[in-house]
């Protein structure tokens, strides 16, 4: 195994293979979502990231989440993390914003991305955070994971505005989604 190695789910290690994927670096891509409609297992974040495992974020694909939603991903990592471990102190939404930043970032060997800082890539999600679900949220960053924001209000990506007020750019959303189900149709 090297350091560039990662795979993705992590539900099926035992604590020697927590330990030898550490040894490694081999880093492994949580996907709580899809685990959890597949109701496939639980991974291991409290063992691999410890042994020396980048851990990171995922969706998987539309077989296992429909709505490859890595926000929807962050908060589902929260709550699976503190329902395995059985505790709200072991896991809090700081790891999990770690983990879907920095430690994807890591997974895939990239120094570029990960972080807010000079000479990387200015990859961002912005969420507006005035909706009711938010309201009386003392701690924005908390609110974010706790609260279910969902939907990104800007996306840049590499400093270039990529969704603005929620909406792709350059993208006719009707005519996708009319595709998306004429093609769903198709296979009826």
């Amino acid at each position: 195994m090297q350091p560039r190695v990662w795979v993705a789910h992590g539900i099926h290690c035992t604590d020697v293979d927590c330990t030898r994927l550490g040894q490694h670096g081999v880093g492994v891509c949580h996907c709580p979502t899809s685990n959890a409609m597949l109701a496939s297992g639980f991974y291991k974040t409290l063992e691999l990231e410890p042994a020396g495992s980048p851990v990171g974020l995922g969706v998987d694909g539309s077989a296992s989440n429909d709505g490859s939603n890595l926000m929807e991903g962050v908060r589902h990592a929260l709550m699976v993390n503190r329902l395995h471990y059985m505790s709200a102190d072991k896991v809090t939404h700081r790891d999990v914003l770690r983990w879907v930043t920095d430690g994807s970032a890591h997974c895939l060997r990239r120094t570029d991305i990960g972080s807010i800082a000079a000479g990387k890539q200015a990859d961002l999600a912005l969420f507006k955070l005035d909706e009711l679900r938010f309201s009386g949220a003392h701690d924005p960053i908390a609110a974010l994971v706790h609260c279910g924001a969902n939907r990104a209000d800007r996306v840049m990506v590499a400093g270039i505005l990529h969704v603005i007020d929620g909406r792709p750019l350059g993208v006719d959303l009707e005519k996708l989604m009319a595709d998306h189900s004429a093609a769903e149709r198709a296979f009826d």
